[in-house]
């Protein structure tokens, strides 16, 4: 007996313990993983339609909404993709609206759908009907003159429509728009149709069948009898000034619509302006022509005729030789540069450049801070910026030797002032030229800028008297 009661003592102990424990790992997965709950738009989709019904104005875009309850891991890997939401009309009346029962299924296992909203939807089958909707065309504007309209072609001439009755026996006609805006070829355009109902407001064709969304109209253009667009010649006389070119001349329009006898215009091969004097012109310009017209033949009078005349330099290229200016060269140095000249080739117009005085085009060495030795220096080429490039500066680079100057014994007048010898002019074959400053300043006073700056050409003597220090500039 007490055996039997120990036994079941413990068989009670045992089973709390398990209940406990349950409870337990209950607790610590919910901890883990909560129960949580997520809504969802399900697309409503309907099913078994009745053949020859057709469903009334159905909503694409109508959805249910669901709530679903579960751990949050499996709630979070749901879409709405893993749910259907359906609707079935086989067992809907015809011409009666009614209520069906929306049926939401799970492709996936894991979550409860606890709540569903709305539970059913409301749905109106009808026959369905199929009518052709012919394509009307609505003009605006006109075709050009002297040009005209034929019988525009349509494609498709009616558009195929299929849907509830009620709906589609509402068409009237599809509404195209072609724009002519004073064509004067044959037109081709694609719109999209507007519908109209019985009583000649926009009708709606969404949830309709519709064969066409777009209709193609062909309205064929031609010229008028005794009318023609004839090509514009322009004439002109003389010749731009020297040095400039002509380079185009236009007529804006390019052609013109003539009116006259039909065998008159047809032989008429292009229409010409009066002469337009050009000559020694060195820009170009824009002036209105006047049309010479044989007898018979008019224009509109309303019609101008622009003739535009380009004129441009003529580009080429010239070549100058220039003696390299130093500066910057010490006083009490001498800088010998080889080869004496520099060759500069420019390019541009050619009045600019026949225009070109003597100290336009400079070739620089820049000496400053040189101490005596031998340097390969870049001439710097100066021109004005009058649309020059300067295409090739031959050598690249010219030898500069600076070294201390010799003694020179100034030269003086009967008065006693120092007399400066102008340069003798460089024989061609010469290679060399050297540059002298003066070296015999006195000590412990600056020398003027300018003196750096007189490496060569003629200074008068009173500058001179500056440069070697004879005498204080005041």
């Amino acid at each position: 007996m007490n055996r039997a009661r120990e036994f079941l003592t413990n068989l009670a102990t045992f089973a709390l313990a398990l209940v406990l424990a349950f409870f337990i790992w209950m607790s610590a997965s919910e901890a883990q993983d909560p129960i949580r709950t997520r809504f969802l738009e399900i697309p409503i989709a309907y099913v078994g339609l009745p053949d020859g019904a057709a469903l009334v104005n159905p909503d694409p875009r109508e959805t249910v909404q669901i709530r679903l309850e579960g751990p949050d891991s499996v709630l979070q890997a749901q879409n709405p993709e893993d749910f259907t939401a359906t609707v079935d009309l086989s067992q809907a009346p015809s011409g009666e609206e009614t209520s069906l029962p929306i049926n939401v299924t799970a492709l996936r296992p894991g979550a409860t759908i606890s709540f569903i909203t709305p539970e059913e939807v409301d749905v109106l089958l009808e026959q369905e009907v199929t009518y052709q909707v012919p394509v009307e065309l609505e003009f605006r504007g006109s075709v050009a003159r002297g040009h005209t309209q034929n019988e525009p072609l349509i494609e498709p001439p009616a558009i195929r429509v299929s849907g509830p009755e009620s709906r589609v026996s509402q068409l009237n006609f599809a509404l195209v728009t072609v724009f002519l805006n004073n064509t004067a070829a044959t037109l081709v355009e694609t719109s999209v149709p507007i519908f109209y109902d019985q009583s000649g407001r926009v009708a709606s064709v969404t949830g309709l069948d519709v064969s066409h969304d777009e209709v193609t109209v062909t309205v064929p253009v031609e010229e008028s009898a005794g009318f023609a667009d004839k090509l514009i010649t322009v004439t002109w006389t003389g010749d731009p000034a020297p040095g400039y070119r002509l380079l185009s001349v236009t007529a804006d329009p390019p052609s013109v619509l003539v009116e006259g006898r039909p065998a008159q215009v047809n032989q008429l091969a292009s229409v010409t302006t009066e002469p337009i004097d050009i000559n020694g012109l060195t820009e170009s310009f824009s002036q209105a022509a006047v049309l010479t017209l044989p007898q018979g033949i008019t224009i509109d009078p309303e019609q101008t005729v622009t003739v535009n005349i380009q004129i441009e330099p003529i580009l080429t290229t010239s070549t100058f030789n220039r003696m390299p200016d130093p500066r910057g060269l010490r006083a009490g140095y001498e800088a010998v540069v080889e080869p004496e000249q520099v060759r500069v080739i420019l390019f541009g117009p050619l009045p600019v450049l026949d225009a070109l005085a003597e100290n336009d085009v400079r070739v620089i060495l820049d000496l400053f801070g040189l101490e005596p030795g031998t340097y390969s220096i870049v001439p710097d080429v100066d021109v004005p910026d009058r649309g020059i490039e300067i295409r090739s500066v031959l050598p690249s680079a010219v030898t500069v030797t600076i070294q201390e100057a010799e003694e020179a014994t100034p030269e003086a007048d009967g008065g006693g002032a120092l007399v400066a010898t102008a340069p003798a002019a460089i024989e061609p074959a010469t290679t060399a030229r050297t540059i002298t400053t003066a070296s015999n300043s006195t000590p412990g006073r600056a020398t003027p800028a300018i003196c750096y700056l007189m490496v060569s050409g003629i200074t008068s003597a009173g500058l001179q008297e500056i440069c070697i220090e004879r005498h204080t500039p005041k």
